[in-house]
């Protein structure tokens, strides 16, 4: 089977840097940590997107989208090395490889996410990548999957998109293939009617399919 992974909360844990990034930001904009809601901030980022978390924010507090964005980088950028991998990740891409099946990356983040693969040396695993420095359309646009089975002789009828959130499994439906939602904290609640959940890789490991 050939397998399309995402990044962000799929391979890496990198919530919650993310999370502590943005309300950093928020504290550097002049709002009070009392009333910042770190637990909704993460589960708008998993339900959602980013681009979602900072249209919410910006308006509820009423504060610059732009600017709070500006910060919030910096502060990502400067912690997000230090994100670590989902237990059992490896295993399930080399098992994968054992099978003779093929790993794929289709990530909206750029070099971070490739300098992450190489920290762990998960590099090996893919036979291609796809990052924001493509500019692709985002998902659940398929357009980006769709190229990755064309450009990789991809049988769509054993290929999967495996991601951590709805627009992951919507862009796998999109494309014609199956998707598994991988859901660690059980926190999506419109999962877009994956052909498989997971919320452990040794579930995935020992799967039956």
């Amino acid at each position: 089977m050939d397998i399309i992974w995402d990044f962000d909360g799929t391979i890496m844990d990198t919530y919650p840097i993310m999370t502590e990034a943005f309300v950093n930001a928020l504290v550097d904009m002049g709002i009070d940590d009392i009333e910042i809601d770190d637990y909704d901030i993460n589960l708008v980022m998993r339900r959602h997107s980013l681009g979602t978390c900072l249209q919410k924010y910006a308006a509820h507090f009423n504060i610059d989208k732009d600017k709070l964005q500006e910060i919030y980088n910096s502060y990502e950028n400067d912690g997000i090395l230090q994100a670590t991998p989902f237990l059992n990740v490896d295993k399930a891409l080399q098992q994968n490889i054992n099978n003779g099946g093929r790993n794929f990356l289709l990530t909206h983040r750029g070099q971070s996410a490739l300098s992450l693969l190489d920290k762990y040396d998960f590099s090996k695993y893919f036979t291609d990548k796809i990052t924001k420095d493509q500019d692709f359309p985002r998902k659940p646009d398929p357009t980006s999957i769709s190229y990755l089975i064309k450009n990789n002789n991809i049988s769509p009828e054993k290929c999967i998109m495996l991601g951590d959130r709805r627009l992951d499994v919507d862009a796998g439906h999109n494309a014609g293939i199956k998707s598994c939602l991988f859901d660690p904290d059980s926190m999506i609640n419109s999962t877009g009617d994956p052909e498989l959940t997971i919320n452990n890789y040794y579930d995935f490991i020992h799967r039956n399919d």
